[in-house]
């Protein structure tokens, strides 16, 4: 995952040099060109990583009351 620099506020927009955020193995997404994570509104994002050779996705249906669940219980389980 790589970073860079931008400025549109001029005439063209700027560019800085990309630094490398972080490396490691992730998945992707259905073909090369849909993304497997998402960007929240407060800058931070969500990314699939891969866990070794099988892979499986697990999905919370409800996940708001699985999340008061998990807090009243003191974290995650």
């Amino acid at each position: 995952m790589m970073a860079v620099a931008f400025d549109g506020a001029g005439a063209e927009p700027a560019l800085g040099r990309p630094t490398a955020l972080f490396a490691d193995v992730y998945d992707f997404g259905q073909g090369l060109s849909i993304p497997n994570y998402d960007v929240t509104r407060d800058g931070r994002f969500l990314m699939l990583q891969r866990a070794g050779q099988e892979s499986a996705l697990r999905v919370v249906l409800n996940w708001t009351e699985e999340l008061k669940r998990a807090l009243a219980t003191g974290g995650a389980r």
